[in-house]
């Protein structure tokens, strides 16, 4: 593992010493190429290993740093989850089932409901840890994440 991990409380106006402070870094980082440009600098001094949350933005900078693999080889998620906001947001904003849809596994309704149906009549607690963690996955498809923070 890095010595130096980079975190994203920043970027969602946390700051555990000054609430304005936590304010003011709300306000600069509204915009995710705000974010982006900050990770950008990070990586040209060296520090490659993002640790962040699995919050709907941070899909938007997978996303970047996904399509732009070539200039930042090596660049490394470390996610940490759950991430509780994001789910309550959703189920308030899209219904339960609308939250469901958007929180799958790329398997699907089926394959998902079936894992999750089993696992619960089995009280299979790694089979639903699992069915969380690859829902909560699927917005760093295709980049390295060799740690996940639960």
């Amino acid at each position: 593992m890095d010595n130096l991990l980079f975190g994203d409380n920043q970027f969602f106006g946390v700051n555990h010493m000054s609430e304005e402070k936590a304010r003011q870094q709300q306000m600069r980082f509204q915009r995710t190429d705000a974010v982006i440009d900050v990770l950008k600098d990070a990586y040209a001094e060296g520090v490659t290993t993002f640790m962040c949350t699995t919050h709907d933005r941070i899909g938007e900078v997978a996303h970047y740093f996904r399509e732009n693999r070539e200039q930042y080889p090596d660049f490394t998620f470390f996610p940490g989850m759950p991430y509780a906001h994001k789910y309550a947001n959703a189920i308030t904003t899209d219904g339960m089932m609308g939250a469901l849809k958007r929180f799958l596994p790329n398997s699907g309704l089926v394959d998902a409901a079936m894992r999750g149906t089993s696992s619960l009549v089995g009280k299979d607690i790694e089979g639903l840890v699992t069915l969380l963690i690859d829902a909560e996955m699927k917005m760093f498809e295709g980049l390295p994440t060799p740690v996940i923070w639960l």
